[in-house]
Protein backbone atom coordinates (compact mmCIF):
# COMPACT_ATOMS: atom_id res chain seq x y z
CA UNK A 1 0.00 0.00 0.00
CA UNK A 2 1.33 3.42 -0.86
CA UNK A 3 1.85 6.07 1.76
CA UNK A 4 0.56 9.55 1.13
CA UNK A 5 -2.20 10.76 -1.13
CA UNK A 6 -3.45 14.05 -2.47
CA UNK A 7 -7.18 14.03 -2.08
CA UNK A 8 -9.22 15.61 -4.84
CA UNK A 9 -11.36 17.42 -2.31
CA UNK A 10 -12.93 20.29 -4.19
CA UNK A 11 -14.35 23.30 -2.42
CA UNK A 12 -17.30 23.82 -4.69
CA UNK A 13 -18.69 26.56 -2.48
CA UNK A 14 -15.88 28.90 -3.47
CA UNK A 15 -13.08 28.03 -1.06
CA UNK A 16 -12.87 26.82 2.50
CA UNK A 17 -10.99 29.95 3.53
CA UNK A 18 -13.75 32.36 2.55
CA UNK A 19 -12.96 35.04 -0.01
CA UNK A 20 -13.69 35.48 -3.68
CA UNK A 21 -16.90 34.19 -5.09
CA UNK A 22 -18.59 35.12 -8.37
CA UNK A 23 -17.42 32.09 -10.31
CA UNK A 24 -18.49 29.38 -7.88
CA UNK A 25 -18.51 31.63 -4.81
CA UNK A 26 -20.60 31.83 -1.69
CA UNK A 27 -20.81 35.58 -1.09
CA UNK A 28 -21.45 38.64 -3.24
CA UNK A 29 -20.87 38.62 -6.96
CA UNK A 30 -17.14 38.94 -7.54
CA UNK A 31 -15.66 38.33 -10.98
CA UNK A 32 -12.57 36.16 -10.87
CA UNK A 33 -9.67 37.07 -13.15
CA UNK A 34 -8.95 34.92 -16.16
CA UNK A 35 -6.63 31.99 -15.54
CA UNK A 36 -3.23 32.48 -17.20
CA UNK A 37 -1.48 29.89 -19.32
CA UNK A 38 0.68 27.64 -17.18
CA UNK A 39 4.00 25.96 -17.92
CA UNK A 40 4.61 22.82 -15.89
CA UNK A 41 8.04 22.89 -14.27
CA UNK A 42 8.18 19.41 -12.75
CA UNK A 43 8.00 15.84 -13.97
CA UNK A 44 8.41 12.31 -12.66
CA UNK A 45 8.57 9.61 -15.33
CA UNK A 46 8.18 5.88 -14.65
CA UNK A 47 9.33 2.94 -16.79
CA UNK A 48 10.59 -0.62 -16.40
CA UNK A 49 12.49 -3.11 -18.52
CA UNK A 50 9.64 -5.56 -19.17
CA UNK A 51 6.79 -3.30 -20.31
CA UNK A 52 6.46 -0.68 -23.04
CA UNK A 53 6.65 2.81 -21.53
CA UNK A 54 3.04 3.54 -22.31
CA UNK A 55 0.58 5.05 -19.89
CA UNK A 56 -2.15 2.75 -21.21
CA UNK A 57 -0.66 -0.31 -19.49
CA UNK A 58 -1.68 -0.78 -15.86
CA UNK A 59 1.29 -1.60 -13.65
CA UNK A 60 2.03 -2.05 -9.96
CA UNK A 61 4.94 -2.84 -7.69
CA UNK A 62 5.54 -2.52 -3.97
CA UNK A 63 8.28 -3.59 -1.61
CA UNK A 64 12.02 -3.62 -1.16
CA UNK A 65 14.23 -2.63 -4.08
CA UNK A 66 17.95 -2.13 -4.63
CA UNK A 67 19.34 0.91 -6.41
CA UNK A 68 21.48 -0.32 -9.32
CA UNK A 69 22.31 2.97 -11.04
CA UNK A 70 22.03 6.69 -10.34
CA UNK A 71 22.76 9.67 -12.56
CA UNK A 72 22.28 13.33 -13.29
CA UNK A 73 20.82 14.66 -16.51
CA UNK A 74 18.71 12.85 -19.09
CA UNK A 75 17.11 9.57 -18.08
CA UNK A 76 18.30 6.47 -19.98
CA UNK A 77 15.68 4.59 -21.94
CA UNK A 78 12.04 5.39 -22.74
CA UNK A 79 11.09 7.40 -19.67
CA UNK A 80 10.01 10.77 -21.03
CA UNK A 81 6.58 10.72 -22.59
CA UNK A 82 4.07 8.15 -21.45
CA UNK A 83 3.99 7.27 -17.73
CA UNK A 84 4.66 10.80 -16.59
CA UNK A 85 3.33 12.81 -13.68
CA UNK A 86 3.80 16.46 -14.62
CA UNK A 87 5.37 17.62 -17.88
CA UNK A 88 6.19 14.90 -20.41
CA UNK A 89 8.97 14.94 -22.95
CA UNK A 90 11.55 16.89 -20.96
CA UNK A 91 14.99 15.63 -19.93
CA UNK A 92 15.26 14.80 -16.26
CA UNK A 93 17.54 16.55 -13.81
CA UNK A 94 18.37 13.27 -12.06
CA UNK A 95 17.34 9.62 -12.28
CA UNK A 96 17.80 6.22 -10.71
CA UNK A 97 17.24 2.58 -11.58
CA UNK A 98 15.97 0.17 -8.93
CA UNK A 99 15.67 -3.63 -9.07
CA UNK A 100 12.36 -4.37 -7.35
CA UNK A 101 11.06 -7.48 -5.63
CA UNK A 102 9.32 -8.44 -8.88
CA UNK A 103 12.80 -8.47 -10.55
CA UNK A 104 11.83 -5.66 -12.90
CA UNK A 105 14.34 -2.86 -13.30
CA UNK A 106 12.47 0.36 -12.72
CA UNK A 107 13.77 3.64 -14.16
CA UNK A 108 12.53 6.83 -12.53
CA UNK A 109 13.44 10.27 -13.85
CA UNK A 110 12.91 13.54 -11.99
CA UNK A 111 12.74 17.08 -13.31
CA UNK A 112 12.42 20.07 -11.02
CA UNK A 113 11.52 19.44 -7.37
CA UNK A 114 14.28 21.59 -6.00
CA UNK A 115 17.48 20.50 -7.69
CA UNK A 116 19.59 18.04 -9.63
CA UNK A 117 21.16 16.07 -6.76
CA UNK A 118 20.00 12.43 -6.67
CA UNK A 119 18.42 11.41 -3.39
CA UNK A 120 19.76 7.84 -3.49
CA UNK A 121 23.06 6.07 -4.11
CA UNK A 122 23.97 2.89 -5.92
CA UNK A 123 23.56 -0.09 -3.59
CA UNK A 124 20.92 1.54 -1.37
CA UNK A 125 18.09 -0.69 -0.26
CA UNK A 126 14.85 1.26 -0.52
CA UNK A 127 11.11 0.75 -0.68
CA UNK A 128 9.62 1.45 -4.09
CA UNK A 129 5.88 1.61 -4.67
CA UNK A 130 4.25 2.22 -8.06
CA UNK A 131 0.51 2.15 -8.69
CA UNK A 132 -0.49 3.12 -12.24
CA UNK A 133 -3.76 2.65 -14.05
CA UNK A 134 -5.84 4.42 -16.67
CA UNK A 135 -9.47 5.39 -16.19
CA UNK A 136 -11.47 5.55 -19.42
CA UNK A 137 -14.99 6.80 -20.16
CA UNK A 138 -14.80 5.78 -23.81
CA UNK A 139 -12.13 5.01 -26.41
CA UNK A 140 -11.00 8.64 -26.65
CA UNK A 141 -11.54 9.76 -23.04
CA UNK A 142 -8.83 8.36 -20.77
CA UNK A 143 -7.01 9.81 -17.78
CA UNK A 144 -3.88 8.65 -15.97
CA UNK A 145 -4.27 7.71 -12.32
CA UNK A 146 -0.79 7.20 -10.91
CA UNK A 147 1.03 7.18 -7.60
CA UNK A 148 4.74 6.69 -6.89
CA UNK A 149 6.68 6.70 -3.66
CA UNK A 150 10.34 6.02 -2.92
CA UNK A 151 11.39 5.64 0.71
CA UNK A 152 14.77 4.99 2.31
CA UNK A 153 15.70 2.01 4.48
CA UNK A 154 14.32 3.76 7.56
CA UNK A 155 10.96 4.31 5.88
CA UNK A 156 11.41 8.04 5.31
CA UNK A 157 9.82 9.14 2.00
CA UNK A 158 12.36 10.57 -0.45
CA UNK A 159 10.25 11.07 -3.56
CA UNK A 160 6.49 11.10 -4.08
CA UNK A 161 4.30 11.91 -7.07
CA UNK A 162 0.56 11.73 -7.74
CA UNK A 163 -1.65 12.10 -10.81
CA UNK A 164 -5.37 11.93 -10.06
CA UNK A 165 -8.45 12.59 -12.19
CA UNK A 166 -10.73 14.93 -10.30
CA UNK A 167 -13.57 12.40 -10.25
CA UNK A 168 -11.35 9.66 -8.76
CA UNK A 169 -11.42 9.01 -5.03
CA UNK A 170 -8.05 9.10 -3.28
CA UNK A 171 -6.54 5.74 -2.28
CA UNK A 172 -7.82 4.57 1.13
CA UNK A 173 -4.64 5.39 3.03
CA UNK A 174 -4.58 6.66 6.63
CA UNK A 175 -2.75 8.26 8.19
CA UNK A 176 -0.98 10.22 5.48
CA UNK A 177 2.24 12.19 5.67
CA UNK A 178 1.30 14.37 2.70
CA UNK A 179 -2.07 15.68 1.59
CA UNK A 180 -3.49 18.32 -0.72
CA UNK A 181 -6.88 20.00 -0.54
CA UNK A 182 -8.53 22.82 -2.44
CA UNK A 183 -8.50 26.39 -1.17
CA UNK A 184 -10.25 29.43 -2.62
CA UNK A 185 -11.02 29.77 -6.28
CA UNK A 186 -8.59 32.31 -7.72
CA UNK A 187 -9.33 32.39 -11.44
CA UNK A 188 -11.74 31.13 -14.06
CA UNK A 189 -12.36 30.88 -17.76
CA UNK A 190 -15.37 33.20 -17.68
CA UNK A 191 -16.93 31.15 -20.46
CA UNK A 192 -20.72 31.09 -20.27
CA UNK A 193 -20.95 27.51 -21.54
CA UNK A 194 -17.73 26.09 -20.11
CA UNK A 195 -16.76 27.78 -16.86
CA UNK A 196 -13.53 26.12 -15.70
CA UNK A 197 -12.22 27.42 -12.37
CA UNK A 198 -8.91 26.89 -10.58
CA UNK A 199 -8.28 27.08 -6.86
CA UNK A 200 -5.29 27.39 -4.59
CA UNK A 201 -3.84 24.15 -3.22
CA UNK A 202 -3.35 23.67 0.52
CA UNK A 203 -0.39 21.30 0.88
CA UNK A 204 0.24 19.61 4.23
CA UNK A 205 3.48 17.70 4.78
CA UNK A 206 4.41 16.15 8.12
CA UNK A 207 1.92 18.43 9.86
CA UNK A 208 3.11 21.66 8.23
CA UNK A 209 0.69 23.40 5.85
CA UNK A 210 1.08 26.04 3.17
CA UNK A 211 -1.28 27.49 0.60
CA UNK A 212 0.18 27.36 -2.90
CA UNK A 213 -1.17 29.22 -5.92
CA UNK A 214 -2.19 27.17 -8.95
CA UNK A 215 0.95 25.60 -10.44
CA UNK A 216 2.97 26.84 -7.48
CA UNK A 217 5.87 25.39 -5.52
CA UNK A 218 7.30 25.78 -2.02
CA UNK A 219 9.32 24.08 0.70
CA UNK A 220 6.86 22.50 3.13
CA UNK A 221 7.64 20.24 6.07
CA UNK A 222 11.14 19.42 4.86
CA UNK A 223 10.10 18.69 1.27
CA UNK A 224 10.07 20.65 -1.97
CA UNK A 225 6.50 20.45 -3.27
CA UNK A 226 5.12 21.36 -6.70
CA UNK A 227 1.45 21.18 -7.72
CA UNK A 228 -0.90 21.93 -10.58
CA UNK A 229 -4.32 23.11 -9.35
CA UNK A 230 -7.69 21.83 -8.33
CA UNK A 231 -10.12 22.67 -11.10
CA UNK A 232 -13.89 22.63 -11.23
CA UNK A 233 -15.98 22.51 -14.36
CA UNK A 234 -16.65 20.17 -17.21
CA UNK A 235 -16.06 21.21 -20.81
CA UNK A 236 -17.30 18.61 -23.26
CA UNK A 237 -15.02 15.59 -22.89
CA UNK A 238 -12.41 17.47 -20.90
CA UNK A 239 -11.84 16.45 -17.29
CA UNK A 240 -9.29 18.11 -14.98
CA UNK A 241 -6.43 16.03 -13.59
CA UNK A 242 -4.64 17.10 -10.42
CA UNK A 243 -0.90 16.43 -10.28
CA UNK A 244 1.66 17.00 -7.54
CA UNK A 245 5.12 15.83 -6.55
CA UNK A 246 7.43 16.19 -3.57
CA UNK A 247 11.11 15.47 -2.98
CA UNK A 248 12.97 15.46 0.33
CA UNK A 249 14.78 18.76 0.66
CA UNK A 250 17.96 17.34 2.21
CA UNK A 251 19.46 14.15 0.75
CA UNK A 252 19.86 11.33 3.25
CA UNK A 253 22.71 9.84 1.18
CA UNK A 254 25.30 11.11 -1.25
CA UNK A 255 25.47 9.70 -4.79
Amino acid sequence: MLLGACSASLNTGGGGQGGATGIGGSGGAVTLPACPAHDLTFAVCIANDTEPATSLIETHTSGAATIEAVGSGATPGPCLYERVIGAGGRPSHWWFQARAADNRLWTIGVQGLGGSTPLVSRGDVVTLAVDWKVICAGPANCWNDGLLQLSDAAGTPLLWARSQPMFSAAPPVAPTWISCTAGDYVCGSGDTFCDMRESNVIATVNGSSMTLPPYGSASVGGYFVQVTSFAAGLCGDSMPVFEAAAAKASPTTTP
